[in-house]
């Protein structure tokens, strides 16, 4: 993607990130003025994000002066460039335009990445100008309280009015970047010691002192190696044959396998892994201390590897079941068998496993040589790590929790106050207590972040960013393992969470929808075609916004902690929404283009209100209660227009509900197996299994049903009025780039196809990224944040 492209979605960019990118261009610069090339137009559209290595491209404007012959080309009053990153002289259209020109537009992209928007900004090419020529930037700092003064110094020394006083070479901007001195940091310390003068300049001479001596003493641990310790950073390649693979799935496993595919040992000697085998999985053993690596014997369809404590044995899960198998791979041994989509795995001794199934809502403590010893239901948790006492630290709905499962409780983990300010939720995902006091997790950005962490509250003190290009999958599960002995582990790669909803057709074709790329979750399109509902995740809440696909507009209609499944009525006059708080929970109906607030056609707590899960006409829509410990829950009917609201059970232990559209029939999926069934409507006539190992039932007409086993989706035929299938079910297309969401990952497009969010192209990586001791430095790092 290009650099506009990211910064249209999270417009400032974490402070490691927006370096790397200012260094990496600079660098592309110092290339081309050694060949006496001038780009003249660099701005964040010609700037490409490849691999997380920055690529400057379009050279168009500079080429096209070296075929003029250096010829001035600004003779009828054009100004070659794009104003916001233009420098005053190519502004003015000054006949010799050199390096630093190229330099001011790299400050100003720097300024946009920290700020969020270019140094100067206005309504017209001749505004923007005028404040080129005549103003000074805003101060960074004052803007962003974490930006470094040193950053600050190289990014406005870029941006001087005069080409002599910026840096000469792209190369002085970016040393000056990574901590160099730079004209204005200079000036900035002189003018300070200046200030200082008098009968305090010796005490503060020698608090400076002792300070520089703390900043040496700190970059000197950061830089040293520790005794034994091998590199800071290496990376272990893996076959070309066994490479990580992302996305995979499995014939037994309809969700597919966004969840942590990684295992590090607690001596650190190896890691598993999950890679592509043939149509399905396998789990393969690669050693870190050479470059051995073997597939284990017994892992094939296998997903979620976990090392046990003394490294003897893997626990996987392979479809409905926890297997264990020796390290050495052979003959793998079924522990248990799980109900719906497990999302914890992880051994609490040598012997004993504590894992979570039925989709998050129940804990389990296996032995892993006789089977379940006890279960709890608790409330939902998704990539969930042990705690100590028994509790669970889990993500849901991009934000962090803590379960105690005996209790049955949850917390929220929030960010301490702050002054006059409350606490916050802290958003993000793939949470790890690291060492006592100090959590580790991934940020809504997928960049790995640390803070303090106080047990007893759940609140974090101030957050720092670690780790760029860490792996993240759409449900914000972060491709990462940390070992007791403080080794991190990571899969580089995109954030999948970040995607594009697409158009998949009857035809097979995949088309894009007119959206900009997004964290989307859940969506509704309107039957007409033209409005479409998205449930974004933001940090710290989420946001329904309503889309015109015809003219591109769009505007934001309610704001929550969580919310649900958005459903359209028939004629798209109104919307039926459930929102969710940390204690409070509403069913809401309303029109979105109207200024009237929604009718509340339901409030209670968060396990009263229902679900949504289809509208089939003005007058029937079907929604799910939960119970603790029951992801399935029961399926209800009301009319959303009635008063007083009524609800019919229909259903019990279901999900994925959907009626037909002439209101015949209704598919499900059930839990153990996944399977997908089809009753009468209203049922209890007769059940007909469509489907084992398959999800998330669709209707494309009143005869037409597609459902999802991973990446690919069959197609069933049913008799419109005996129910009977008139021949069994076939592929009907498949997309490895397809991303799991929570809820309905897919929905009706109305026109005999699917809507879904599409991840990024990159299905797998060919290395692993090993920073030993790195639990040291976050505690470090974190304690000098604080």
């Amino acid at each position: 993607e290009t650099l506009r492209a990211r910064l249209e979605r999270e417009r400032q960019l974490p402070l490691d990130d927006a370096l790397r990118i200012a260094c990496e261009v600079a660098d592309a610069l110092s290339s081309a003025h050694a060949v006496g090339i001038i780009h003249r137009d660099i701005k964040p559209e010609n700037i490409l994000l490849q691999g997380g290595h920055a690529l400057v491209a379009d050279f168009g404007i500079a080429l096209a002066v070296q075929h003029a012959g250096g010829a001035r080309m600004t003779q009828t009053g054009l100004s070659l460039g794009t104003p916001q990153y233009m420098s005053p002289e190519q502004a003015m259209g000054e006949r010799t335009i050199d390096a630093r020109s190229d330099i001011y537009a790299l400050g100003a992209i720097t300024y946009e990445m920290l700020v969020g928007e270019a140094p100067f900004t206005g309504p017209s090419v001749q505004a923007i100008v005028a404040r080129v020529l005549s103003e000074e930037p805003r101060g960074i700092t004052r803007q962003r309280k974490s930006i470094p003064q040193n950053v600050e110094d190289a990014v406005l020394t870029a941006l001087e009015k005069l080409p002599a006083d910026r840096f000469s070479t792209a190369a002085e901007f970016s040393a000056a970047l990574a901590g160099g001195t730079s004209a204005r940091s200079a000036a900035r310390i002189q003018q300070q010691a200046g200030a200082r003068a008098g009968p305090w300049r010796r005490i503060s001479i020698g608090t400076s002192a002792v300070a520089l001596l703390a900043i040496g003493l700190a970059t000197w641990a950061f830089t040293q190696r520790m005794p034994g310790s091998g590199p800071l950073v290496y990376d272990a390649a893996l076959p070309d044959s066994a490479e990580m693979f992302f996305t995979g799935q499995t014939p037994a496993t309809p969700y597919g396998s966004a969840m942590l595919n990684l295992s590090l040992s607690t001596d650190g000697e190896f890691v598993v892994f999950l890679a592509r085998y043939r149509e399905s999985t396998r789990l393969w053993r690669r050693s870190l201390r050479d470059a051995s690596a073997a597939a284990i014997e017994g892992t094939d369809g296998g997903i979620m590897p976990r090392i046990s404590q003394d490294g003897s044995r893997l626990a996987f899960v392979a479809g409905t079941q926890i297997m264990v198998v020796p390290i050495t791979g052979g003959q793998a041994r079924r522990v248990v068998e799980v109900a719906g989509q497990v999302t914890m795995l992880e051994w609490t001794t040598a012997s004993r496993i504590v894992t979570v199934d039925n989709e998050g809502f129940r804990m389990r403590l296996l032995d892993a040589e006789t089977g379940e010893l006890e279960s709890h239901p608790i409330p939902r948790c998704t990539d969930g790590r042990g705690m100590a006492g028994g509790r669970l630290l889990c993500s849901f709905a991009g934000a962090g929790r803590v379960i105690d499962p005996q209790a049955g409780t949850m917390t929220i983990i929030r960010s301490a106050p702050q002054g006059s300010a409350a606490a916050t939720v802290l958003p993000g995902s793939a949470f790890q207590l690291v060492a006592p006091g100090y959590i580790v997790y991934s940020g809504p950005e997928g960049d790995l972040r640390a803070a303090s962490f106080d047990i007893r509250t759940s609140q974090v003190g101030r957050s720092i960013t670690l780790v760029s290009g860490v792996r993240r999958e759409a449900i914000g599960t972060a491709q990462y393992a940390v070992n007791d002995a403080g080794t991190l582990i990571f899969a580089p790669g995109s954030n999948a969470e970040i995607g594009r909803l697409v158009r998949l057709g009857g035809d097979g074709t995949i088309t894009p929808l007119p959206l900009k790329p997004g964290g989307y979750q859940r969506w509704d399109l309107s039957r007409s075609g033209r409005w479409l509902a998205t449930v974004e995740q933001l940090p710290g809440h989420q946001e329904l916004r309503i889309h015109d696909l015809r003219d591109g507009q769009s505007f934001v209609w309610q704001r929550a902690e969580s919310v649900s499944q958005p459903l359209w009525s028939p004629d798209a006059s109104w919307l039926l929404v459930s929102v969710q708080d940390t204690t409070r929970a509403a069913l809401l109906r309303g029109s979105p283009f109207t200024s009237a607030p929604p009718d509340t056609v339901m409030s209670g707590t968060p396990r009263a209100v229902p679900l949504l899960l289809d509208l089939q006409s003005d007058h029937v829509a079907l929604a799910r209660v939960g119970e603790l410990g029951r992801v399935l829950g029961t399926v209800l009917q009301f009319d959303p227009l009635s008063r007083p609201l009524r609800f019919d059970t229909i259903a019990r232990d279901r999900a994925f509900a959907m009626m037909s559209p002439d209101a015949r029939h209704l598919v499900f999926t059930v839990p153990g197996a996944s399977r997908v069934v089809l009753t009468p409507a209203p049922p209890g006539a007769w059940e007909r299994q469509l489907a084992t190992n398959s999800v998330e039932p669709l209707w494309l007409s009143d005869v037409d049903i597609v459902f999802r086993s991973g990446v690919t989706w069959k197609r069933a035929r049913i008799n419109r009025v005996t129910g009977e299938l008139t021949g069994p079910p076939t592929i009907w297309a498949s997309d490895p780039r397809f991303s799991d969401t929570f809820g309905w990952s897919n929905r009706p497009s109305w026109d005999g196809g699917i809507i879904y969010l599409q991840g990024p192209e990159g299905t797998s990586t060919a290395y692993l990224r090993v920073v030993p001791n790195w639990v040291a430095h976050v505690k470090a790092a974190v304690d000098a944040a604080n």
